[in-house]
Order: C-alpha cells, then sequence, then structure tokens
C-alpha cells in the first residue's frame, strides 16, 4: 500500500516537473505559455473587454459625436438635446446670415436685423425687436436640417424646435429664410426702430406652390431636426 501511495505521488511529482519544463520551452521559442499549462493553470492575462454597439439611430461611431446648428430667434438651447456654445445676434454681411455674439470688431458691412412683425398677432410683442440667437450643440447626432412647412420631424430623428418661417418682404432683396423659433425673443432693449435687415412671416401664394397641401395667405412653418 505505502509503495502506490510513494508511486502515485512520484508520478504527479513528474507530471508538475513536466508542465513548468514545457512552459519553459514555449517562452524560450517565443510561442508564450505551453497550451497544456493553460489548460490546467490558465495564461495569467486578462481578456481584452468587449463593447456592444446599441441598436440604431446610435452607433458606436456617433455616439460622442455633435453637430451644431443656430437656434434663430432665441438666445438659448433645448436643455434635453443640446448644450449652448454662445448667444448673439442676427446679422447680415451681404447675402449671409450669421450669429454674433454680441461685440463689435468688423470693418466690413454688418447689418442687424429687426422682426417687422406688426401684423402677425402671434409675435407683435417683439415687432421693431433685435433679433437673437444660440449656436447649439447637439448631442450624440451628427447631422441637423431645417424641414420648411412642418411641425414634426421625420421617423428617427430629435426635435430641435419649431417655428415659422420667416424671411424679407416681397420686393426686397436677399430672400434667405430662417426658422425662426415660436416662442421668440427680442435682444433686451431693442424696440426701437432701427430696421436693417427686417423679417416678415412667410406666406404661401398658390400657383406654382400647390395648394392644397398649402393654403393661400397662410404663414408656413418649420422645424429643426438633428440625427
Amino acid at each position: 500500500m505505502k509503495m502506490l501511495v510513494f508511486k502515485g505521488t512520484s508520478i504527479l511529482v513528474l507530471g508538475l516537473c513536466l508542465l513548468i519544463l514545457n512552459k519553459a520551452k514555449g517562452e524560450e521559442e517565443g510561442n508564450g505559455v505551453n497550451q497544456v499549462w493553460n489548460f490546467f493553470f490558465g495564461n495569467g492575462e486578462t481578456p481584452e473587454p468587449t463593447y456592444n454597439c446599441p441598436a440604431e439611430p446610435v452607433t458606436c461611431e456617433t455616439r460622442n459625436a455633435s453637430v451644431a446648428y443656430v437656434r434663430w430667434g432665441r438666445d438659448d438651447c433645448n436643455p434635453d438635446t443640446s448644450d449652448i456654445v454662445y448667444s448673439g445676434k442676427v446679422t447680415k454681411c451681404y447675402y449671409e446670415f450669421e450669429c454674433y455674439e454680441d461685440h463689435g470688431g468688423s470693418r466690413s458691412l454688418l447689418y442687424g436685423a429687426e422682426y417687422e412683425t406688426n401684423t402677425y398677432a402671434p409675435f407683435s410683442d417683439v415687432h421693431d425687436g433685435d433679433i437673437v440667437c444660440a449656436l447649439c450643440l447637439a448631442r450624440g447626432r451628427s447631422t441637423t436640417s431645417m424641414i420648411p412647412a412642418k411641425r414634426t420631424c421625420p421617423s428617427g430623428w430629435t426635435k430641435e424646435y419649431g417655428g415659422l418661417l420667416m424671411g424679407s418682404v416681397h420686393g426686397h432683396g436677399g430672400h434667405d429664410y430662417l426658422c425662426i423659433d415660436r416662442n421668440p425673443q427680442a435682444r433686451h432693449g431693442s424696440s426701437v426702430n432701427n430696421n436693417g435687415h427686417l423679417f416678415y412671416a412667410t406666406e404661401g401664394v398658390c400657383g406654382s406652390l400647390p395648394c392644397p397641401p398649402y393654403a393661400n395667405g397662410n404663414e408656413i412653418t418649420c422645424v429643426v431636426c438633428s440625427r
């Protein structure tokens, strides 16, 4: 009986020695640890973590992405979807509208913009006021789009804000349209009629514009969406 125990112990010790020798040989040959050693004891390495992408529309590539857009007519951003970069006022240099911070320094011709809304009751309280704006950063999205004549966004898109399509009056130059927030603000203390670039509510005119779905003389809504 003692002889059997001795033989069993000897075999176990011999097996362990062989495992250690195989491990050392594998390391010398640059192959890492021996497969037999790994089977019994593991290789001592921490496995690489794995990351699973969530379902569309958010992907691993766009999870940390962001896109900037201007919220015309407000000096703040939608706190549920965006961070504010800065606020300012709407200006026009030649044919381009910009959202400028409230400071000077430009030597080219830069004009401010005013609401001309005395005939449009919902915006009458900001008539003659300077139009404000905010540059917003939409988190986790990579593109934005302004959709005229809509109040909602397509499926899979996020609504940043909705409003009224506004632009120059018929007969004035520079017919650029902006989506002005449906709850507009004016720069504090700017109710003096200084003109500059004037913004009017945009109305549909039937003809080449199909009616329906448009209605002659009705104001055109808009929505800014992100994805």
